[in-house]
Order: C-alpha cells, then sequence, then structure tokens
C-alpha cells in the first residue's frame, strides 16, 4: 500500500485533538448545540448585506460602490437575473458606464446582436423602426426599459466596433435572418434552398397570426434540414451569412430537441453554442474586451446549472482566471409581493405578472435578509465557508448552487415591472 504522509499526518492530528478534546469536556460543561445550518446562513447574509439606493434615474449606496469597485477589476461583470424586472436594466446601464465595459453581451442571436447595434446607434426612435418589423422581434428587447439599456451601452462605447454581442439562438426573427441571406449572392441551388425555407418560415407564421398559438412560431416549429440543405448547396459563404446559417441551424436543432422532449440535451447544446459564440467573438479582438453580461441566471452561475449544463458562467470564470483576471457574478431577483413583466407568446407583449417568491428552491436564508423597504446586495463570498463539504447536503441545491456560484446576490425589494417598447 503507498503510505500517504498527508493522511497519516491529518490522522495522527485528529487523534490528538480528540485526546485533548476528551480531556477538557471531563472538566468544561458542554456546549449548547449550534444553531440549524439555515439560520447561521440568515446571519451571516445579514452581516453582509448592502443597502442599494435608487431615486428613479440613479443609483447609489454602499451596495453600488461595492458593485462598482469589483466591476472596474473584473474582466468580464455578468448579471444573473429573473427576466422582466424594469430596475434591472437601468442598473446594467449605469453600471456599464461606470466601470469601463466595452461590450454588452445580452440574450439574442448574433446577427440580431448586430442589428440591435445598428438601430440602438439611432436611439430609442431606432429601436422602435427596427421592431416596426414584425419579422424583426426579438426576444427581451421588446421592452422599453431592456431596449434603453441598449441604447445607453450603444452611446458609451467608442469606436466603430459593435458594442452589443448576442451569444443565444434565435426566437422571434428568423424572417430577418432569411432576408439578410437573400440579399447576398448564392449559388443558384442555394437560392432555390433558400426560397424552401422562406416559405416554411412563412406558412408557420401564417399559422401562427391566423391562431396565436405559440407553436407555430418558427423556431419551434421549424425543420433546422430546411437549413442543412442551404449549407449543402452553399460551401463557401461569407463570414456574416455563415454565421447567420449557424443561427438558423442551431435554434431549430436545438428547439426540435426540446418539443421531442429531449430536455437536457437541448440545454446542452444551447449552452454549447452560447460558448462557441462567444469564442468567436474574443477571436475578432485584438485585445479582450471588459463585457458586461446580462442572461437569465441560469446562464450566469459558476458551475452546474439548474439544469445541469456548464453555461456561459463558468466559461467566462475560466477565461478570466486564466488570464489572471477575474470575473464578478451577480444573481438579481426580485423582491416579496414585486412584479415583473412575463412575455405573452400569444400577443408577443409583455404583462405584469406576480413574481416568484423563490421559496421553493430553498432561498429562504438569503432572502430573508433583504431590506424591506430598500434594494439589498448581500455579499455571498463570506458564507461559503458555512456551505462546506457534508453540510451542503442538508440544504436546498439551489441554495448551494446560488452560494457558490454567484459572488451577490441583489434583492429587488419594490422593483417594478418592465413595461412594452
Amino acid at each position: 500500500m503507498k503510505f500517504n504522509r498527508r493522511t497519516a499526518l491529518l490522522s495522527a492530528l485528529g487523534a490528538s485533538v480528540a485526546t485533548a478534546g476528551a480531556a477538557a469536556a471531563q472538566t468544561a460543561a458542554p456546549n449548547p448545540p449550534p444553531p440549524p445550518l439555515a439560520d447561521r446562513i440568515a446571519a451571516r447574509a445579514l452581516e453582509h448585506r448592502h443597502r442599494l439606493a435608487f431615486d428613479g434615474q440613479s443609483f447609489s449606496g454602499p451596495a453600488w460602490n461595492l458593485m462598482v469597485e469589483e466591476g472596474r477589476t473584473a474582466q468580464f461583470f455578468c448579471i444573473g437575473e429573473e427576466h422582466g424586472i424594469a430596475e434591472n436594466p437601468k442598473l446594467a446601464a449605469q453600471l456599464y458606464a461606470a466601470i469601463g465595459a466595452e461590450r454588452a453581451c445580452v440574450e439574442i442571436s448574433p446577427p440580431m446582436a448586430s442589428e440591435l447595434d445598428h438601430a440602438a446607434r439611432g436611439g430609442l426612435d431606432g429601436m422602435r423602426a427596427l421592431f416596426a418589423d414584425p419579422g424583426a422581434s426579438v426576444a427581451f428587447f421588446g421592452m422599453r426599459q431592456e431596449a434603453e439599456w441598449l441604447v445607453a451601452a450603444r452611446a458609451a462605447t467608442s469606436g466603430r466596433r459593435p458594442a452589443i454581442w448576442g451569444l443565444d439562438y434565435e426566437v422571434g426573427a428568423d424572417r430577418r435572418l432569411i432576408a439578410q441571406l437573400k440579399a447576398k449572392r448564392q449559388p443558384a441551388a442555394a437560392a432555390s434552398a433558400l426560397d424552401a425555407l422562406e416559405a416554411a418560415s412563412n406558412a408557420s407564421w401564417a399559422r401562427y397570426s391566423e391562431t396565436h398559438s405559440p407553436q407555430h412560431i418558427f423556431s419551434f416549429s421549424g425543420d433546422p434540414a430546411l437549413v442543412r440543405a442551404i449549407r449543402e448547396a452553399w460551401p463557401s459563404p461569407d463570414a456574416e451569412a455563415a454565421w447567420v446559417l449557424d443561427t438558423l441551424e442551431e435554434t431549430l436543432t436545438i428547439n426540435q430537441l426540446w418539443t421531442t422532449s429531449q430536455g437536457w440535451a437541448s440545454n446542452q447544446r444551447r449552452a454549447s453554442f452560447n460558448r462557441a459564440n462567444l469564442r468567436r467573438y474574443l477571436a475578432n479582438e485584438e485585445r479582450t474586451p471588459k463585457v458586461l453580461f446580462k442572461f437569465g441566471a441560469s446562464h450566469m452561475v459558476r458551475g452546474l446549472s439548474h439544469t445541469q449544463v456548464l453555461d456561459i458562467g463558468t466559461q467566462v470564470s475560466e477565461l478570466a482566471e486564466g488570464a489572471g483576471r477575474k470575473s464578478f457574478h451577480v444573481m438579481v431577483l426580485p423582491g416579496q409581493g414585486t412584479q415583473v413583466a412575463q412575455f405573452d407568446p400569444s400577443t408577443w407583449t409583455y404583462r405584469p405578472s406576480q413574481a416568484e417568491t423563490y421559496v421553493d428552491q430553498g432561498l429562504t436564508p438569503l432572502l430573508s435578509a433583504a431590506y424591506s423597504d430598500a434594494f439589498t446586495l448581500i455579499d455571498l463570498r463570506p458564507i461559503r465557508p458555512l456551505v462546506f463539504g457534508a453540510r451542503h447536503k442538508a440544504l436546498d441545491a439551489d441554495l448551494v448552487r446560488a452560494i457558490h456560484g454567484f459572488d451577490a446576490l441583489l434583492v429587488l425589494t419594490g422593483s417594478t415591472a418592465s413595461t412594452n417598447l
């Protein structure tokens, strides 16, 4: 048997401590049992909470100062949110300028991020003009506050390079992407295959208009073989067309997996596509820029997400560490009794809805530390030593994931629902 000096040393030390402890126990009164672990986590959260002031226009206070300090020294600042909170994109816009971010990375496709970047140069009117085309409808940015934050990020970014990056698949703007392809020169066989894709998309959206049923949104009903046929007939598209084709094929493949009850495979493929798109952007940069990410919380967590995949949050953390830098990850949740905007796929609009309580996700020990009259930032890093080793088995997996996967939790008690653009 191979001798393990570390194990032997620790065993000897443990025996010594145990002997000393037994001797002391004979003379000292027994200590009371420690409070339950959840109570100790709640107490530690109270010790490390910071108030975030918001006057309707700008943020300030201890929590703001902490986020700006961390953001200025981080390569990547990651906001993982529940979607539809009006105040969160306002925070993102102010943070983008304050920490010196150079790119805004969001949960839409790369080709449509380019469209939004161009539209945002025209301010909010430019965004409205883009979305006047029903074929250009993308997720999330039909909310006014979300559109405003991209306009602010674009205005705060110098230079001609795009400020807005998108990593995701494309839910609603397939018609716009197909139009981009048709505007390019392609072989005759590819043009014919592209016509077939366009006809299928148009027919699906026509059925959606008639029924308002989400099952007819083309990104969920289309066949990825239609895009593969274009690829086979168009062997050498330019870089822009290639990225559009990648986006269309991956979108249809990811959602085909989802609609055929292959949920994990769908989420894994989506995460892989997001990570590949980030690498694609970074490869086109002369140096790694400072990036502010704003995605759903499951995308921004370090380690396995709640869908059991390694998503962008893990990738950016490792990229930063590998370069001798860091990433800072903030989970953003609404407070008790607040509302968020919920997407209605039958009308492609957003409506106020009651926010989740997150009690079923075991987050009560953290949420209980939130101020009742203000926004609260809880620094999670000092809590991590409490959630170590076998102790974590007594806690909800989502609570453990939040404490170790994010650096801070921002609870927006008193926040409001985003509104339609």
